[in-house]
């Protein structure tokens, strides 16, 4: 028998608010109370903090100090492939001399904070909320501390040779799709080591009915006008620019189309560049008086509901596709790209739209597709929320969370 009201570790990194963080929230706030109790630790000041105090959870800061998260292999200078032109051996060697100095200078210090904090709060499972990669030092501590640990996957990317020692110690993987399983599957994770859990989406939060009215108004969007949205952060990976050069041909057709691009941008410099790209792309393509970027919104499922069609255009494979799940739920038709998680999501002309990544003019004619035929967009909406309810509901996320919990713990 598991022993009564197991304390659980909840470690987020990442100081915005993404679909990590929310997922988490759903799954916190879902848990069976009376069999785990969840503590949270955040590395820096993310705003969902408040929320998890809300729910009377307990929840710990390393620092207050908003410092930015640098994903894996965001660097605009490359370094490792330049030497790479002077032999390769000389680049592995140059990324092995880096892993070792972050290893020491960025990820040790934490280690013995975050063991304490394990042993004082008398914790009986870790739960990394992030990649192996942005976990390292965690999962030092929750070794140094012999406490089990699990890590949910939510990011494609390669192993170090850190990184690939440290997976030794994480008893189970959980990832967020089928792509992300076979990304570590790829790297010698043992399948019999790692479980598919798809995010959860609140499917009635997604699907209560909002008054289209009152979005358009905010907008300044007259009744004939056809609205797009885009939703996500603003990264450099996202695609926001071939969806912008779609807009430019769509508004060929449609010229009363909108389009909103949702979300913002975070601190590190080329996402930075990248807004201003995007600003200037609008600029350059004459689509001033068609695109706004509302920025950072709490009301996503307000705004997926007054939209005629949502579009997904990451440019890079996509580890899941959170707002694809939410425009579905709220009886949106969606296009997206198809590559990574997004293909555990959208079957193509069944509940959605997949078109090739980068091809802004296979995306206009998809977009087009929809705002020309809305007995088909009406008919994908239907199937694909649905489809949202079916199989991306928070009970049932947390049912197969619970139940790696179960087999961790099981003596």
């Amino acid at each position: 028998m598991i022993p009564k009201r197991c304390r659980i570790l909840y470690i987020e990194k990442p100081v915005f608010v993404g679909g990590g963080v929310i997922s988490l929230y759903e799954l916190v706030r879902g848990l069976d109370t009376s069999r785990y109790e969840p503590v949270v630790l955040f590395h820096g000041p993310n705003p969902y903090r408040e929320r998890f105090r809300e729910l009377g959870v307990k929840v710990t800061i390393l620092s207050e100090k908003e410092t930015a998260v640098m994903p894996p292999n965001s660097s605009q200078r490359d370094v490792a492939a330049s030497l790479s032109r002077y032999g390769n051996w000389l680049a592995d060697g140059y990324r092995a001399a880096k892993d070792v100095y972050l290893l020491a200078r960025r990820d040790w210090p934490l280690v013995p904070r975050v063991a304490r904090l394990i042993r004082d709060e008398a914790i009986d499972l870790v739960h990394h909320n992030n990649s192996l990669t942005g976990s390292r030092a965690t999962v030092m501590a929750a070794r140094l501390a012999g406490t089990p640990q699990v890590c949910q996957v939510r990011m494609l990317h390669p192993f170090s040779f850190v990184e690939r020692y440290l997976a030794h110690f994480v008893n189970c993987f959980i990832y967020i799709s089928r792509a992300v399983e076979e990304c570590y599957r790829n790297q010698g994770i043992p399948s019999s080591r790692g479980q598919v859990v798809h995010n959860p989406i609140s499917v009635e939060a997604c699907g209560q009915t909002h008054h289209a009215a009152e979005l358009r108004a905010e907008f300044g969007l007259t009744d004939q006008d056809r609205l797009i949205s885009n939703v996500g952060r603003l990264d450099w990976w996202k695609g926001h620019d071939y969806f912008l050069q779609a807009m430019a041909e769509v508004i060929q057709s449609q010229p009363n189309m909108k389009a909103l691009i949702v979300g913002a941008s975070d601190s590190t410099s080329r996402n930075q560049a990248y807004c201003q790209r995007l600003q200037q792309l609008v600029r350059d393509l004459d689509l001033s008086d068609h695109v706004i970027f509302t920025g950072f919104r709490t009301d996503v499922p307000r705004i997926m509901a007054g939209s005629d069609v949502v579009v997904h255009s990451a440019s890079e494979p996509e580890p899941f596709g959170r707002v694809i799940v939410e425009a579905m739920a709220a009886g949106r038709p969606v296009v997206a790209t198809a590559a990574g998680g997004v293909l555990d999501i959208i079957e193509d002309q069944v509940n959605g739209l997949l078109v090739p990544p980068k091809n802004a003019a296979l995306m206009a004619k998809a977009i087009q597709q929809l705002l020309q035929n809305q007995e088909q967009a009406r008919r994908l909406g239907q199937r694909a929320q649905q489809y949202a309810k079916e199989h991306f509901s928070v009970k049932r996320h947390v049912t197969a969370v619970q139940g790696v919990y179960q087999r961790i713990l099981a003596p």
